[in-house]
């Protein structure tokens, strides 16, 4: 596709053509910029499928929960041990979800 600055270096000669003239040349410059636009996809897929298989490679795909979350769905399982190894490192129990709930309701 052409540079801006080449589009605008040949304005002139555009200025000077005939109408049918004109449609060629704008059916040519339209058939470059699908031209390049295809390859573009082409190379962002092939930069994708890549970077997937490297991410897959290296277990890089990783789910991460806020800590209310996490309290609270370990509490609502009654995993009293998760409970308290989260309580230990510091995720505050006083944490609550959208509808107030905290891990000390989800354990009753």
């Amino acid at each position: 596709m052409a540079e801006h600055s080449e589009l605008l270096a040949e304005l002139p000669l555009v200025g000077r053509m005939t109408t049918q003239e004109r449609l060629k040349h704008a059916h040519k410059r339209r058939a470059q910029q699908l031209k390049k636009w295809a390859q573009f996809e082409k190379d962002m897929q092939s930069k994708k499928v890549k970077l997937d298989k490297k991410r897959n490679k290296r277990g890089l795909k990783r789910i991460w929960f806020p800590d209310n979350v996490r309290l609270l769905e370990a509490a609502s399982r009654n995993d009293i041990e998760e409970v308290r190894q989260l309580l230990e490192v510091g995720i505050a129990p006083d944490l609550y979800n959208e509808d107030g709930l905290t891990a000390l309701h989800q354990l009753l």
